[in-house]
């Protein structure tokens, strides 16, 4: 079955668990990977399988049924249960939030030398862009040039690809700039550093302002002064990040979720071995919900566990 049901299973039958994972190459599948062992270990009765996916793929699957559990971003999750962005007129509200695990931030790179300081400033410029269909392009650019007034047709030419080859590009100076949601530091800013010094674009507290009113799911950040000290970055530069969160279909079991989450969170230290953004990560932080609706389970862990604020 492709989403767990309550009682669905007997003491000795295995309850299935469908978790839609991310993409080759990123830390999303590894992460799965550890999650649903932590999961299987601490309670045989689950069978937590892994698939592919992504964030908004994931979202996708569980409003179709197809998964019982997710990687997601806040700002996906606000899209879906308002029915906007990359889900206008599929409004959904089954995929509620079940844990938060690290900041996606937006970092947006242009070579420092450059006359570059303002999203403004890349009007007719080449640019890098993420493939179609990317979140990173969806809820980063296209909302960030929104509220700048400008669309994609604004800048100049314009190649699409995965961050590696678009940090190539900028590099080679095939195009300007560079942006991604991403983990902090982050690993193309690093290789672009190595050939050239470079500058992170900010955003102002107006844009900020403008980019949660577009949509809540956005939430502010800071990158502390010296992080990219070597790649020419010196200050502290204000950014803003849509965390990743584990989500959950809201058909499927609380006590099941209640299990995964309870699981996942008393034993977060395992994260910390499969991707380093992940160390120190406290139980409040996992319980932090940015105001998204939580899945049942879930809620009664964190109550249970004096984890909730309200």
């Amino acid at each position: 079955m492709s989403v767990a049901a309550a009682g669905a299973a007997h003491a000795q039958q295995k309850t299935d668990v469908i978790f839609s994972a991310g993409p080759t190459g990123g830390s999303w599948t590894p992460m799965a990977a550890a999650a649903s062992q932590v999961v299987n270990k601490r309670y045989p009765e689950l069978n937590v399988q892994v698939e592919p996916g992504a964030a908004l793929v994931n979202m996708e699957k569980i409003r179709n049924d197809k998964a019982d559990i997710g990687w997601s971003m806040t700002t996906v999750m606000s899209d879906a249960q308002k029915g906007e962005g990359q889900f206008a007129g599929k409004q959904t509200d089954k995929g509620l939030f079940v844990a938060n695990f690290y900041p996606n931030v937006w970092q947006l790179v242009v070579p420092a030398n450059s006359d570059i300081k303002s999203v403004k400033d890349l009007k007719g410029q080449p640019v890098a862009l993420p493939s179609r269909g990317n979140t990173s392009l969806a809820a980063g650019w296209e909302y960030l040039l929104k509220v700048n007034g400008m669309t994609l047709n604004d800048l100049g030419a314009k190649s699409y690809g995965p961050v590696s080859s678009n940090a190539e590009a900028v590099k080679n100076r095939q195009a300007m700039a560079v942006g991604w949601f991403t983990v902090v530091p982050a690993s193309f800013i690093m290789d672009m550093g190595s050939a050239m010094q470079v500058r992170v674009l900010g955003v102002t507290d107006e844009e900020l302002a403008a980019l949660r009113k577009l949509n809540p799911g956005f939430v502010p950040y800071t990158l502390k002064a010296g992080i990219y000290k070597d790649q020419g970055v010196t200050e502290a530069v204000q950014t803003f990040q849509s965390p990743t969160v584990l989500i959950a279909s809201s058909k499927t079991s609380p006590d099941v979720i209640y299990k995964i989450t309870k699981a996942i969170v008393e034993e977060r230290e395992e994260f910390g071995n499969v991707t380093s953004v992940m160390k120190g990560v406290t139980a409040s932080d996992m319980a932090e919900n940015f105001d998204m609706p939580i899945h049942p389970g879930a809620e009664k862990y964190y109550r249970e566990a004096g984890l909730l604020k309200k």
